[in-house]
């Protein structure tokens, strides 16, 4: 079967299980399920080092709060306002397909059940989960730099830490998916990921229809400041 690595990109972007094409109660389960997966307990550990050397020590004292404690508090905002941000964006696609429905959209639906499609969605869970905890951290960081947050980065896109980028399951994913496509001879696979492909240009016609630009990703994060002053990290402002 021929399949361009940017179908598989497509294919993930649009499975019933991505962010945005998720069911609205879904979407705070798949959130949860990321930081649960070995890259997102990486960037847990990599938030935890970036509280407790950005914590104030005289309010760590104040509060009653041990360095220790740092990293799966600050785990649980993230997790928060990670999920806000897809529920909320995914609400504005959620209008947008609603209006400009997809004709293959049903059929779609039912490849996914299709044994194939379903060891191939198997298959690209982790670049799925990577690609959701990628999006929370650079559009978190970005709010951070924005808003003066004494917090030091996270994100392994913006830091270049090489440990965290190669704890990326994303490439090994691609790969994986790649020999998987190459090898199948299912016909519902090759249709499912034709539809994805052309579901993803029906989307981005339909939002390029929106008369208001849709909120920046990182304005989901306004406001975050305050929960993580009560792990006593301060503004420069």
């Amino acid at each position: 079967m021929l399949c361009s690595r940017r179908s598989l990109v497509i294919a993930l972007l649009l499975s019933a299980a991505s962010p945005t094409w998720a069911q609205p109660e879904d979407r705070a389960r798949l959130v949860r399920e990321a930081f649960a997966s070995p890259y997102g307990q990486a960037l847990t550990a990599e938030l935890g080092k970036a509280l407790r050397a950005s914590a104030d020590p005289a309010c760590l004292t104040e509060k009653g709060l041990a360095a220790d404690q740092l990293e799966l508090r600050g785990r649980d905002i993230i997790i928060s306002w990670g999920t806000r941000m897809f529920e909320s964006t995914g609400a504005l696609i959620d209008r947008q397909n609603a209006a400009n429905p997809f004709p293959g959209a049903a059929e779609r639906e039912r490849l996914e059940r299709n044994a194939d499609v379903r060891r191939f969605l198997a298959i690209e869970q982790p670049m799925r989960q990577a690609k959701i905890l990628d999006l929370i951290f650079e559009h978190f960081d970005r709010y951070v730099l924005i808003s003066r947050s004494k917090l030091g980065t996270v994100s392994p896109v913006a830091t270049g830490n090489k440990e965290l980028l190669d704890r990326n399951p994303t490439e090994a994913t691609e790969d994986a998916l790649e020999k998987f496509v190459a090898k199948s001879k299912s016909s519902a696979l090759e249709r499912f990921l034709r539809l994805s492909e052309q579901a993803a240009l029906a989307q981005r016609a339909a939002i390029s229809k929106t008369s208001v630009p849709p909120p920046l990703p990182h304005t989901y994060f306004r406001g975050i400041e305050k929960d993580l002053a009560e792990l006593c990290i301060g503004s420069s402002k």
